[in-house]
């Protein structure tokens, strides 16, 4: 019952970090093309398994509406690593945007489907609604907060 707990919840942290994977890259001309450059960097570094990456994109003071810091997002991200060789991901109705009333903000929500294997067929799948809030740190946006149901 605990492992299938611990499991979920790390499907549960993995959904919202994949948020930003349908972004197309688009360089650094706007506030709007960066934030979809680092969600296609977020995108990257989990699809290629490479936690610093990801680490790099969570602001520091990154938390989730179930409790989650950024350490144990780390060590979360890092447990689905280590269970799932491949993990899939199925992304609908995305829809982000900038802030209206902050210049350093941006927003992203979607539905999210995501499976972990160990070869070609899932051995677990779920899908969820995610909310993401990014933070402009100087010239990058990382990401703040997340909300999953």
């Amino acid at each position: 019952m605990k492992h299938t707990m611990h499991v979920r919840n790390v499907f549960s942290l993995l959904a919202p970090l994949l948020l930003a994977t349908w972004l197309p890259g688009c360089g650094k001309q706007d506030p709007g093309s960066a934030l979809e450059a680092a969600a296609s960097a977020l995108e990257q570094g989990i699809s290629q398994r490479q936690p610093k990456s990801v680490m790099q994109l969570l602001h520091q003071d990154f938390s989730t509406s179930h409790g989650l810091d950024r350490q144990s997002a780390h060590q979360q991200m890092l447990a689905l690593f280590l269970r799932y060789k491949n993990i899939g991901v199925l992304v609908v109705n995305r829809q982000c945007g900038l802030d209206k009333g902050f210049y350093d903000r941006g927003h992203c929500s979607a539905q999210v489907g995501i499976s972990g294997a160990q070869g070609l067929i899932p051995e677990r799948a779920e899908l969820y609604r995610v909310s993401t809030t990014w933070q402009l740190a100087g010239k990058d946006w990382k990401l703040l907060d997340m909300s999953w149901e």
